[in-house]
């Protein structure tokens, strides 16, 4: 019995053994598979999360480029807009700029007419004036061979014609379109009036005008032909008047001369130290070399309009002393004066070289006086051969040269050289 038990309970003993060895074999394989799952499940989520990650990722770039493309598309448009707009304003700029140039052209052209036609009544008045002097003449100095009536009466019809020819030239310069064509349909001697009779004007008119008083004759002829370089103008002087004159101004020229050289040297000395072109001119001017018309030439860059020896730039003591050389009368600035007689002088040139210099002795020593040559010095062929190389020059200059064409007494082969 007892051995029956013992084996009943061993069997019971072991069956509950092996039924709990099963059960926990079961439970680590649920175990692991739990855990396996777990994995896969996890796994899956890590796979999930990436994918995801990566589409998210991948939209953001896309929505990123679709964003630079837009930017870039607008960015272009508003530079096009820019652009658009740079341009509507730099037409408004330029339409405005050509209203107000026109406009002031308009007033310029005004009052250029204006004056202009102040300047012919004056000289159409001038004209009956003089036509009317005759008879105060005729009253003032009945016998009309005395040579005071002589003197007055040539003196005055040649004054008259001068207006007339004055007034002719004006009105053609001021109403033509095309100043080319009108300044090369003018002489020599018409320019040689037009830049001679405001000066003799100023000089005559006061007595033209006192001695229209009655008696003023008495004191106002013999006092103008007691000094008639003083109160009468070229009009009413006899030739060897006239040639006194033109050599009192070329001695005057050659006291000038060298005053007005040693003035352009301490320009260029002053303010223009590191220029090389400057130096050179100094040291051209300081040796008293002769350029040749090619050396001449080639100093134009430094006398062009806004270059450092331009009529405008100069210092006003060179103006004056410029202004003296060529006897350009001036009020306040000297270089306004001196800008427009340069540019007639320049156009009479042009003038000189379409007639070929053949003008009479007289003329041909008007015209070197006029250029800075002194006829007492040279004969004719020689002032001849000087206005040809002056010519030569001036053919090549343009109006932006001007200052050049003032200067050229300076440099223009001459002997002897005016020196002190």
């Amino acid at each position: 019995m007892a051995l029956r038990h013992l084996i009943h309970q061993t069997r019971r003993y072991s069956g509950n053994f092996l039924l709990r060895s099963e059960g926990y074999w079961r439970l680590g394989c649920s175990q692991s598979r739990f855990i396996k799952n777990q994995t896969n499940v996890s796994n899956a989520a890590v796979n999930k999360t990436t994918n995801l990650q990566d589409q998210i990722k991948d939209k953001r770039n896309e929505i990123q480029d679709f964003i630079d493309v837009k930017k870039s598309e607008l960015q272009d448009k508003l530079e096009d807009k820019k652009d658009d707009i740079k341009e509507y304003i730099e037409d408004a700029k330029v339409e405005l700029r050509e209203k107000a140039q026109e406009k002031s052209t308009e007033i310029y052209k005004k009052r250029k007419e204006a004056k202009t036609r102040v300047i012919l009544n004056l000289a159409e008045r001038s004209l009956d004036y003089l036509k009317k002097y005759k008879t105060v003449l005729g009253n003032a100095f009945p016998d009309k061979f005395v040579q005071t009536y002589r003197v007055f009466s040539t003196g005055t019809r040649q004054l008259a014609q001068d207006v007339q020819t004055y007034a002719r030239v004006k009105d053609t310069l001021v109403n033509s379109i095309d100043k080319q064509k009108s300044h090369a349909k003018l002489s020599t001697a018409e320019y040689e009036v037009f830049l001679r009779l405001p000066k003799d004007a100023i000089r005559v008119t006061p007595v033209l005008l006192i001695s229209a008083f009655p008696f003023a004759q008495n004191v106002v002829f013999p006092l103008a032909l007691l000094y008639p370089k003083l109160f009468l103008s070229s009009q009413f002087l006899t030739s060897q008047q006239k040639k006194d004159v033109l050599l009192s101004n070329a001695r005057h020229q050659q006291e000038v001369f060298p005053l007005w050289k040693e003035e352009l040297i301490r320009c260029t000395d002053m303010t223009y130290e590191k220029d090389p072109e400057l130096m050179h001119l100094r040291t051209i001017l300081k040796s008293g070399q002769q350029l040749s018309a090619q050396e001449i030439l080639d100093l134009r860059p430094l006398f062009e309009l806004n270059g450092p020896l331009d009529i405008r730039h100069l210092t006003r003591r060179h103006d004056k002393l410029l202004a003296s050389f060529h006897r350009v009368w001036y009020i306040m600035f000297p270089y306004t004066y001196l800008e427009w007689y340069a540019n007639m002088l320049w156009r009479m040139d042009q003038a000189l070289d379409r007639e070929k210099l053949k003008f009479s002795p007289e003329v041909i020593r008007n015209l070197s006086v006029q250029r800075g040559l002194n006829p007492e010095l040279f004969s004719e062929d020689e002032q001849i051969q000087y206005l040809r190389h002056w010519l030569d020059i001036s053919a090549q200059l343009k109006y932006k040269d001007i200052s050049l064409l003032l200067h050229l007494p300076l440099f223009l082969k001459r002997k002897p050289v005016y020196e002190q």
